[in-house]
C-alpha cells in the first residue's frame, strides 16, 4: 500500500531526527575530556534555538530543556499523589505528540547538561534580536546545564532573558559555579522566574529570584492574588503583557509575584480545589 504526502513526511522527519540524535551521541561518547573543538562546534549545531512568530510567546525565542528529565519526571511521579503539584498537569509534557519540538528538546538538555561549553564556543549561537526564555519546555537538569544557559544569556547582552525554573538547587549550583553571590552581581538583561510547585501556593523565592509564577486553582483566588498585587497573567499572549516577564527593571526587591488561572477540566478542578481548600485549612490551623 502506498504510503500517504503525511506518512512520507513523518518518516522522513523521523529520519532526520534519528540523525541528529545518533550525531551528538557518537560525540558525548567521547566524554567532554577527549572531545575536539570541532566536535563541541558541532554539537552546539545541534542546539534548538525556537523563534515564535505566533502563539502565546509570539516575539520570543526560547532555549528549551524537556520535561523527560529526571527531576521533572520525579516531579509528575509526585503529582500522583499529590493534586495540587502542578507538574501532574504539565502542558509540555501533554504535547509529547508534537515529535519534532519534543525529541529537539531532549537533544537540548542532554548536549547542555553534558558539556560545559566556553563562554567563546556560546557566542557563536545565534539568537534572533528579540527576546529570550528559558525553559517554554522542561527545567535545568543539573549545574552544567545550569552554567551553559548563564553563558549564553552573558555573552547575549542584546537579549532581555525570561530564565523560568523549579529546579532552584541547580540553578544555585550553577550561578555560585559562575562567580555569581549576590542579587546586585546578577546578570542584568536576564529575569529569573520561579514556576511554583503547588497550584494556589506561591514558592518561596530563592536569594535569585525576580518573580514567582504561581497559578491558582479556580477564578475566585485568582482575582483574590491580582487584587494583593499578582501581576494577572492569565494565559494572555505575552505581547499583550507587554512582555512583563523579559523586560524593565531586574532584580528588585522586594519580589514579584504573577498569578494564571488553572486551564483544566470541570472535574479536575474539582479534584484540585478539595486538595487546596484541604492544604489551606492545615496552613490556618497551624498558624493559630
Amino acid at each position: 500500500m502506498e504510503k500517504t504526502a503525511n506518512e512520507k513526511r513523518l518518516e522522513a522527519m523521523r529520519a532526520n531526527l534519528a540523525k541528529l540524535e545518533n550525531s551528538a551521541e557518537e560525540i558525548l561518547r567521547k566524554g567532554a575530556e577527549n572531545m575536539t573543538s570541532a566536535d563541541r562546534e558541532k554539537l552546539l549545531q545541534f542546539v534548538n534555538i525556537a523563534y515564535h512568530d505566533s502563539g502565546k510567546i509570539e516575539g520570543v525565542a526560547s532555549i528549551d530543556g524537556t520535561s523527560a528529565c529526571e527531576f521533572c519526571s520525579k516531579m509528575r511521579a509526585a503529582a500522583e499523589d499529590d493534586a495540587l503539584i502542578i507538574c501532574g498537569m504539565c502542558y509540555a509534557f501533554a504535547d509529547a505528540w508534537k515529535e519534532a519540538a519534543w525529541r529537539r528538546h531532549k537533544l537540548n538538555a542532554r548536549i547542555l547538561s553534558s558539556v560545559l561549553f566556553t563562554r567563546e564556543e556560546l557566542s557563536a549561537l545565534v539568537i534572533p534580536s528579540c527576546l529570550g526564555r528559558i525553559n517554554e519546555d522542561g527545567d535545568i537538569v543539573n549545574q552544567i546545564h545550569a552554567q551553559n544557559v548563564l553563558r549564553i544569556q552573558t555573552t547575549h547582552n542584546d537579549v532581555n532573558f525570561g530564565f523560568w525554573y523549579k529546579n532552584s538547587a541547580a540553578v544555585d549550583a550553577g550561578l555560585h559555579a559562575e562567580g555569581y553571590f549576590r542579587r546586585e552581581e546578577l546578570p542584568q538583561n536576564v529575569k529569573f522566574i520561579k514556576s511554583s510547585l503547588l497550584i494556589g501556593f506561591p514558592a518561596r523565592p530563592d536569594w535569585f529570584t525576580d518573580e514567582v509564577f504561581t497559578v491558582f486553582p479556580d477564578a475566585e483566588t485568582t482575582a483574590a492574588a491580582i487584587a494583593a498585587g499578582a501581576w494577572a497573567c492569565n494565559g494572555r499572549k505575552c505581547k499583550d503583557c507587554k512582555y512583563h516577564c523579559y523586560e524593565g527593571s531586574t532584580h528588585v526587591a522586594p519580589v514579584r509575584y504573577i498569578a494564571e488561572y488553572l486551564r483544566t477540566n470541570k472535574a479536575r478542578r474539582a479534584l484540585v480545589m478539595t486538595a487546596y481548600d484541604a492544604k489551606k485549612a492545615q496552613a490556618q490551623a497551624r498558624n493559630n
